[in-house]
Parts: structure tokens; C-alpha cells; sequence
């Protein structure tokens, strides 16, 4: 006994454009990435329960502050918010 079963079907044009495609941030090279440092230091300070947030550059200079439990704690640089980190014992 035989039994007909359709073959299975691979999804096709533009409803799926990552279809048998696999994407790797890691293609492109970091120079390209100019949040890396703002994004590490963010999920850094996410991990000891600390929110990293910054101004829009548009408005001007940006400035960045954390957030933990209400308080906030103004920083005028990446290299202030690795201060802190350094701080909170979150970087040796």
C-alpha cells in the first residue's frame, strides 16, 4: 500500500525573506556599529539591575544617566558610565 503525501514546501518570495538565508551580524565588521560601546555598556548595567539610557544626538551634546530603584545619576560620558561600572564593581 502506498501512500501520496505532498512533498514539503519551502517558502518562497518576498512574505519570507530569510527563508533557507541565515543572517550573521557577525558579517559585518564593528567600525560599521557605532552603538557597540553605548549597547555593551547598556546590557553591562542591565545585568546588575541598572537601566543606561541617553539623550537624542539630534538635540545636541549627548549626555547619558543610569537608573536603578527611581534614582538617577546624570553622566556626561561612555567613558563616566565605565567609571561607574568600575564603581559598582561591575568592571575589574
Amino acid at each position: 500500500m502506498t501512500i501520496n503525501t505532498p512533498a514539503k514546501e519551502m517558502p518562497t518570495g518576498d512574505g519570507h525573506p530569510t527563508a533557507g538565508h541565515t543572517i550573521n551580524d557577525l558579517d559585518f565588521p564593528t567600525a560599521e556599529c557605532p552603538d557597540k560601546a553605548f549597547c555593551s555598556l547598556r546590557a553591562e548595567l542591565a545585568l546588575r539591575g541598572h537601566s543606561l539610557y541617553r539623550s537624542n544626538p539630534g538635540d545636541g551634546p549627548v549626555t547619558y544617566w543610569v537608573e536603578r530603584w527611581g534614582l538617577v545619576r546624570h553622566l556626561d560620558s561612555l567613558d563616566d558610565v565605565r567609571a561607574f561600572l568600575a564603581q559598582i564593581g561591575a568592571m575589574q
